[in-house]
């Protein structure tokens, strides 16, 4: 269990830590935890405390073995120890210190160290050691001076690039641990557990094609031992999801589902999956689902609302809505959808109430006006993206664009036109269904609909004529 919490808060750190310069979360829709379900991220940290620093010492010093040792250096004439001697020395020392670090005492570890002598055989051991002691006392500089010195006397040796991707992770420095863990996989692909870590330090900063490549290879050589399949699936299945792969999200979360039956936060991006890819009827089973087994989600309240309002169920989309406003407060979203479900089932009070909400939420954070000009910035690029041929994008330009200013439909819109163009009606129709959901009226968007349902009703591959993506004024 130790070591399951060590890398999953290699991916995650903890909430109250402070913003760490060196690498910034990747953006999850709606601030969503990554990868513990459903949990708020603030920025890296220098140092998590609790289960990782028990469980990167573990790591560092029960599954890193003793390095192999190289001749001993020449000694100077008044030394009298035998180099046998000044080894054996050293393993001793080794062992106490990784004793004290796993009983928590990382001061009183580094302390025995101390007494090492650096120039033994077995001195990499030493270094390595007073890496992860510097690592637990947050002490990021000198961890890596110590991981170097320990790679300078082996650097064929991976379970220490191992350890030093771990610590250089612990501390957010993501580059640094990227390097050092690609070159751990490259010594020895099948130390245990490296490539799962190296993939998921991938996903922390983003990387998600390169760390679902890296899941699919730990997945070839783990298939049949279901205790250790189920975290590479869960983490395949977010390496999609951050894709937009929809049709593989929904594939990796039924596997998780098939080792973790009541598993809320699959069910909730399985139904995510499916409403993404206009299949109301499973993503609202899956949805159901994810309520049931965690009636707190505000997400998943947000999504099965956006479902009701499709289908013209205005007061379970209300309730759904309420629901997702009561768990995750000011969202203008949330809001601004309630403020339209209210004025359409002739509720005037509830919906300026609303509209008022959203007004004074926007003037105590000063940002309409720039949240405004930041979206149509995004969605011009998107439209020049689009110009030039880049169609991937000009879409993930016109959803950032969505995401900043959810009141103007012009966004939503040009995504629309661009899935249409990759030949991804049913993500189009889904889009647009939505747009529609709050304003039924909205003339180029039906234009826009009717399009793609007859390409997805052909199924031919055929792109009929579509109308050009608008800038923003």
């Amino acid at each position: 269990m130790i070591l399951f919490i060590v890398f999953e808060y290699v991916a995650r750190p903890c909430a109250n830590a402070q913003r760490s310069p060196l690498k910034t979360l990747p953006k999850h829709r709606e601030q969503r935890g990554f990868p513990a379900p459903r949990a708020n991220r603030a920025g890296g940290s220098l140092f998590l405390p609790g289960p990782l620093r028990v469980g990167i010492l573990f790591l560092a010093t029960t599954l890193v073995a003793p390095l192999p040792c190289k001749a001993v250096q020449a000694r100077r004439p008044s030394e009298t120890t035998s180099p046998a001697r000044s080894s054996a020395r050293n393993a001793a020392l080794v062992n106490r210190a990784r004793k004290l670090v796993q009983d928590g005492d990382a001061q009183g570890a580094l302390s025995v160290l101390e007494q090492a002598d650096l120039r033994a055989a077995n001195a990499a051991d030493v270094h390595a050691l007073k890496g992860t002691c510097m690592a637990l006392l947050a002490k990021p500089v000198e961890s890596a001076e110590e991981f170097d010195a320990a790679i300078a006397l082996h650097p064929l040796y991976a379970p220490t690039y191992f350890s030093a991707g771990l610590a250089s992770a612990s501390f957010n420095n993501l580059d640094r641990a990227l390097e050092r863990l690609a070159m751990a996989v490259k010594l020895d692909p099948s130390l245990p557990r490296a490539r799962y870590t190296y993939a998921l330090v991938l996903a922390r900063a983003g990387q998600f094609a390169a760390s679902e490549q890296q899941a699919d290879l730990e997945l070839n050589t783990r298939l049949g031992r279901s205790e250790t399949d189920l975290e590479i699936w869960r983490l395949k299945a977010r390496d999609a999801y951050f894709q937009h792969k929809w049709q593989d999200t929904a594939d990796s979360f039924n596997k998780v589902l098939a080792l973790d039956p009541n598993n809320a936060e699959a069910y909730a991006d399985t139904g995510e999956a499916f409403f993404s890819l206009n299949r109301t009827d499973e993503g609202l089973r899956a949805l159901k689902k994810a309520e049931f087994l965690d009636p707190e989600n505000g997400l998943t309240h947000a999504l099965l609302g956006k479902l009701y309002q499709d289908t013209g169920k205005t007061q379970p989309a209300i309730a759904e809505f309420e629901a997702a406003d009561r768990s995750r407060p000011n969202d203008q979203d949330v809001i601004f959808r309630l403020a339209r479900l209210y004025k359409q089932s002739g509720d005037t009070l509830n919906a300026n109430r609303r509209l008022q909400q959203l007004k004074d939420l926007l003037a105590a954070q000063n940002n309409q006006s720039m949240n405004e000009a930041k979206a149509t910035e995004l969605n011009n690029a998107g439209v020049e993206l689009a110009a030039n041929g880049d169609l991937s994008g000009a879409l993930d330009q016109f959803d950032k664009a969505a995401r900043a200013d959810v009141t103007n439909v012009i966004f939503q819109r040009n995504a629309a036109l661009i899935l249409c163009r990759l030949g991804r009606a049913e993500e189009a129709i889904r889009r647009l269904r939505d747009i529609l959901a709050v304003d039924p009226d909205e003339p180029e968007s039906l234009q826009i609909l009717a399009v793609a349902n007859e390409m997805a009703a052909a199924r031919s591959g055929t792109k009929p004529a579509l109308p050009q993506v608008k800038l923003a004024q």
